[in-house]
């Protein structure tokens, strides 16, 4: 009997791919300024997601007349359905929703200074 309930459990455990996988790839949309009076300005950009052993690397673009201008590269750990990179500049924290990446830049004085909404490309 004990061998069935388990056989039971296993078949109705969902079956979770790697939490990692799920950001994996190339992402478009806006990154807005939300702190005034600085030098930031709005943005499209383009994010690549890469998985690397234990982490999440990426690379972001902002479109400058058309074309692409690579901003730099930013290692990222996963916290469910979140990515989150803590740096010099202050801490990324880019959420999974359904179809869609929203984000924030927060400074290290804790003010939101960027916003970003971005979308998977196919």
């Amino acid at each position: 009997m004990s061998k069935l309930l388990v056989m039971i459990a296993i078949a109705i455990l969902p079956v979770r791919a790697d939490e990692m996988d799920r950001f994996v790839g190339e992402w478009r949309g806006e990154s807005t300024c939300v702190a005034k009076d600085t030098a930031c300005h709005d943005e499209t950009v383009v994010y690549r997601i890469t998985k690397k052993s234990g982490h999440a690397s990426v690379s972001a673009d902002k479109i400058v007349n058309g074309s692409a201008v690579n901003m730099g590269t930013l290692e990222f750990r996963t916290d469910h359905d979140s990515l989150i990179c803590e740096y010099e500049q202050g801490i990324w924290r880019l959420k999974l929703e359904t179809g869609k990446i929203e984000g924030t830049l927060t400074r290290p004085d804790n003010t939101v200074f960027r916003r970003v909404t971005i979308r998977k490309e196919p």
